[in-house]
């Protein structure tokens, strides 16, 4: 486990970097979904230090590590659709952003209150009824996020090749390809806990089962969020321009371009 969590740290202190800066240009329709990234990075960062120091509250800490990348890629997810969809409600998807929150929060807390109580000197069988409860949650939100970002990727009417709307059809791409990943993650952690294999048990399974099914899955989706997010760092600057320029500009254009093709 030493190597995993070496490599952990390394690569996650090292990616918390440039994500301090694409929180910073995203702006606030990206502040949700990049600082959970940041978060999810912190864990992990800590995580490993208390790995290699031998730490108890390394184990609670990996497994709940993995509620802030569902948080991370459903406030990603809502920067996607602000971006795509002018025409988005910001009350009815705010309400559905917060009751994501909440799902998401009331997983990981039961995860947490179990995984601590067996770190415990005297553990119970309803602890581990928690912790399994826990990652039944956060397995639905990760169900829940995949189809909510399916949904998000039908056509719009009003979808066209400006600049915003284009980062935000990237984002989501980002969103749909990452939660192949995120699934593979929550789906092991689900498995090992209800399984008790020795093969996928993270205290005895192979270096191999660690890396393809813990450190890897992680990696893939956050190096998918922030090499789209540094590609569409300029979103919220393009967004605000072409919001300056006001529907008779974007008219104008749309004129010119059809005199244009008239001439042609």
């Amino acid at each position: 486990m030493g190597n995993v969590s070496t490599a952990e740290l390394a690569i996650y202190a090292t990616l918390s970097i440039p994500t301090v800066y694409i929180l910073v240009k995203h702006g606030p329709p990206g502040y949700l979904g990049w600082f959970y990234l940041i978060t999810f990075f912190s864990l992990r960062i800590i995580g490993g230090v208390l790995s290699l120091t031998g730490n108890s509250a390394a184990s609670i800490v990996s497994n709940i590590g993995i509620s802030p990348l569902l948080l991370a890629a459903a406030g990603i997810l809502h920067e996607a659709r602000v971006y795509r969809n002018r025409d988005l409600d910001p009350k009815i998807e705010w309400i559905k952003v917060l009751l994501y929150h909440f799902h998401v929060t009331g997983g990981v807390a039961l995860l947490a209150i179990g995984a601590s109580r067996l770190q415990g000197s005297n553990p119970a069988p309803s602890d581990m009824t928690l912790v399994k409860v826990g990652l039944a949650i956060l397995t639905v939100a990760w169900v829940v996020l995949a189809g909510w970002a399916g949904v998000s990727l039908r056509p719009l009417a009003s979808l066209n090749v400006a600049n915003p709307q284009r980062a935000g059809t990237l984002l989501l791409f980002s969103v749909l390809f990452s939660a192949i990943f995120i699934g593979i993650r929550v789906i092991y952690s689900l498995v090992k806990v209800t399984s008790g294999a020795a093969s996928i048990n993270p205290n005895t399974a192979s270096l191999a089962v660690q890396v393809l099914l813990q450190l890897l899955p992680e990696l893939i989706a956050a190096l998918t969020f922030v090499a789209v997010g540094a590609s569409t760092r300029n979103v919220w600057g393009a967004s605000k321009a072409e919001a300056g320029r006001g529907p008779q500009a974007h008219d104008s254009e749309l004129k010119g371009r059809t005199r244009t093709a008239d001439v042609v």
